[in-house]
């Protein structure tokens, strides 16, 4: 029997060998939850990109950088579902930081991306409750651990590809971090989160429907 998710790359590696997409691009954010107690992970369309709703998930990957021993806790996938499957800690590159990878494995829950939306990936909480006091935050592009092989033999840093059928075959990839300060879990210190959409509720609604 083949998986969704081998399914799924199948289709995807036939789309892009049978045309060659143009390219747009998908932000993601941190942002700490005061309500839930928790950071949630956002992807974002950039401005003037318009997804249709026929969407195929390539691959997907987050990774955090946190102060060494940071240990996390009560993962919730709501666009994907998510794995930690990496943590690097104290590499020589630059020692002062852990760095905590989530990969994607499927794309279920459904994975929605609409113009000028956010979509909640994915939260997470602090094992310890506490606020860190060193703020938690997105590997960049140019972090010094970003680098091909690196002192780990590690592959860090943030990864999306999604194929869109409906709109030329566009390939969206991640492009960048946006609003950085939205992680900080001081009191009062993240701005308040907006209306955002995630496919949980659309998983959980067709499954009510079986049978």
């Amino acid at each position: 029997m083949v998986s969704k998710k081998s399914l799924a790359s199948t289709v995807l590696v036939a789309f892009c060998l049978a045309a060659t997409p143009a390219f747009s691009q998908i932000d993601f954010k941190l942002q700490w939850l005061q309500d839930s107690l928790a950071w949630g992970v956002f992807a974002k369309p950039q401005a003037g990109i318009e997804p249709s709703e026929y969407l195929i998930i390539g691959s997907g990957q987050v990774t955090l950088v946190a102060a060494p021993g940071s240990q996390f806790t009560g993962l919730k996938c709501f666009s994907g579902t998510w794995v930690q499957n990496a943590y690097v800690s104290m590499p020589k590159e630059n020692p002062d930081k852990d760095y905590i990878s989530f990969g994607l494995e499927t794309a279920d829950p459904p994975m929605p991306f609409r113009a000028g939306e956010e979509t909640l990936l994915f939260t997470f909480a602090s094992k310890t409750s506490d606020c860190p006091t060193e703020q938690l935050y997105l590997m960049p592009n140019d972090d010094p651990f970003n680098v091909p092989a690196n002192s780990m033999n590690s592959n860090p840093g943030q990864d999306i590809s999604v194929l869109d059928p409906g709109n030329e075959k566009t390939m969206y990839y991640f492009s960048e971090i946006y609003a950085p300060a939205a992680s900080d879990c001081r009191p009062g210190k993240a701005p308040a989160q907006g209306p955002y959409i995630h496919g949980y509720e659309k998983r959980r609604n067709r499954r009510q429907l079986k049978p």
